[in-house]
């Protein structure tokens, strides 16, 4: 996989830019604090600003040619220190804990009263900094206090509101906002994703390239979201009903995801209906389908979600899954006759 740079960060506007100019110039902010939702690209960012801090270049940091460059390109820089919960920074905090500890936070300030390994800027990486209990947080308010000399702090969250407010004062806000889903497609295809596949884990991702990343990849729910679309997109006999339900009679725990596909699948048809630019994706539902997509009224949409919600409410009221996977699909098909040629 290539190496990411600023300019994939492009369309997220001028702050990233502010922020690489500062180091250039050799005035970075002691403090940085990268919000945005969850996976939006906040520890992606945070290691770059860390590799550009302890590149040697004198202008474009990071250069990725320089010892700091490819040191902190294989995670191997000893300058780098990242903190996150669950992986323990001090020999006192268990492995797997659900925050970051007091502990952890007082091994931070320990290690940044060392010179740094290579004479120059020292980087403390806190992922999901949310995760720091409150006296962790007052702890690491001591040192944003009085940093260190060529020591900087980049923090991430997808909850800032989870933050003192004397910890967000300290830092100077960076916020990331949701990717634009033709852009995910394009960084999707070029990683090698087929093309269609890469525009509907965009469209699923929510503008969030780690979840459309993820969503690309998990061959297992590309296969149930076929397995979705035939039962209940391309099944034409009221006959088959019940031998198309008995396949899924002992996949409840699947449920959650069924009926997300199902949901996604309806929003691609009422996006079709009002949105020309989102009729490719009709390609891939039957013709019937697509004649709803392009003639339905408003309340049919409506409805198909509604009974979704019914079908969601009767699983979690632990209804026989079979059952009420057949009363979906009776509804399905109930609703694709009307608009057979």
């Amino acid at each position: 996989m290539r190496t990411i740079c600023f300019d994939d960060f492009a369309a997220q506007g001028s702050g990233i830019e502010a922020i690489r100019s500062l180091i250039d110039e050799r005035r970075m902010v002691h403090a940085l604090l990268i919000t945005g939702e969850k996976g939006t690209g906040k520890r992606t960012l945070a290691m770059l600003f860390s590799r550009a801090l302890l590149c040697r270049a004198e202008k474009g940091a990071p250069c990725g040619q320089c010892t700091g460059c490819r040191m902190a390109l294989s995670e191997e820089h000893p300058d780098i220190t990242v903190v996150e919960k669950g992986i323990p920074l001090s020999a006192d905090t268990a492995k797997g804990r659900a925050t970051i500890p007091v502990d952890d936070i007082r091994e931070v300030i320990r290690l940044c009263s060392r010179f740094s390994f290579e004479g120059g800027n020292r980087v403390v990486v806190i992922i999901n900094a949310e995760d720091m209990t409150v006296q962790a947080q007052n702890s690491l308010l001591k040192i944003l206090e009085e940093p260190p000399q060529n020591t900087y702090f980049i923090l991430t969250s997808a909850n800032p509101d989870q933050l003192l407010t004397t910890v967000r004062s300290r830092c100077r806000p960076l916020k990331l906002g949701p990717w634009d889903s033709a852009y995910i497609c394009k960084i999707l295809m070029d990683d090698g994703v087929e093309k269609s596949r890469a525009e509907q884990a965009a469209v699923l991702s929510a503008g969030s390239i780690g979840e459309s990343m993820r969503r690309a990849c998990d061959e297992e729910y590309w296969k149930l979201c076929s397995e979705v679309s035939d039962a209940f997109f391309r099944n034409r006999k009221r006959s088959d009903i019940l031998t198309v339900s008995g396949k899924w009679k002992d996949r409840k725990e699947e449920a959650v995801t069924i009926y997300a596909i199902l949901e996604h699948n309806v929003h691609l048809l009422f996006q079709a209906r009002f949105m020309p630019e989102k009729q490719t994706f009709l390609k891939d539902f039957p013709p019937e389908w697509q004649r709803f997509a392009a003639f339905a009224p408003p309340e049919r949409f409506v409805f198909l979600n509604e009974m979704i919600r019914e079908a969601r409410k009767r699983t979690s009221n632990n209804v026989n899954f079979q059952a009420t996977i057949e009363q979906l699909l009776l509804v399905f098909l109930g609703e694709s006759d009307q608009w057979q040629q």
